[in-house]
């Protein structure tokens, strides 16, 4: 005995072929398989640049203008005054939040914009290097034009850059405390902005902190672990 033909048992069913004729399917299209659609590739989003970048971005753009920067030294003082006109800082919470790589950009424009203070002023810093008396006390005021000004510690933490260009330069022998005694940060708002930098003998081995606070130091109780 055969096998029962089932194509034929359909075909010869008038009212299954009644019903297929009235959906107007072909027979054999009712039969197939659904064809898979294809998947729906979501493009990745596309990573927003945050404010602390931005913020960044601008600062370095800003700080890589010198065209007006200057430098001289004073005999009578025997100090060194540098005066980054234009320059910006960032505030020490932007820092925090920037990746490495921004902040390695940053330094490098520092350290191009003093290079090239130092190549255009070679006889400045000549005088310096033969008067300079270390340690040194290091002055930072920041004038900005912006709406709200840093805090002291920010000017402070910020000019570090800076301090390490000069270093880097040649214009200071190191930042250790046997050359460098303590900054004095200081900032206001002003329609002129950008950075002194100016560095002048300590006269004493502790800068100008007072002799009760240097007393006070001293008595610091042991602490027993």
């Amino acid at each position: 005995m055969g096998k029962p033909n089932h194509r034929a048992a359909f075909a010869n069913d008038p009212r299954l072929m009644a019903r297929i004729a009235a959906q107007k399917i072909p027979g054999n299209a009712a039969l197939a398989p659904p064809i898979p659609s294809a998947p729906i590739v979501e493009e990745p989003a596309k990573k927003s640049v945050s404010a602390a970048t931005k913020r960044a971005n601008r600062v370095q753009e800003q700080n890589m203008e010198s065209r007006y920067d200057t430098v001289s030294f004073c005999p009578a003082t025997g100090s060194l005054t540098v005066v980054l006109a234009g320059a910006a800082l960032l505030s020490l919470n932007v820092s925090l939040r920037i990746f490495d790589a921004k902040a390695t950009k940053l330094k490098k424009t520092w350290k191009e914009r003093i290079r090239a203070l130092l190549y255009e002023n070679q006889a400045v810093f000549s005088q310096w290097h033969a008067a300079a008396r270390y340690p040194v006390i290091v002055e930072e005021v920041y004038i900005t034009g912006e709406s709200q000004c840093l805090d002291s510690e920010s000017v402070s933490a910020s000019c570090k850059p800076v301090i390490d260009a000069l270093v880097i330069a040649g214009i200071l022998p190191d930042d250790d405390p046997k050359h460098v005694v303590h900054p004095i940060p200081f900032t206001k708002r002003g329609a002129n902005p950008g950075i002194v930098i100016r560095l002048y003998p300590s006269p004493s081995e502790y800068g100008l902190i007072s002799i009760e606070a240097m007393a006070a130091a001293r008595d610091i109780p042991l602490v027993s672990r």
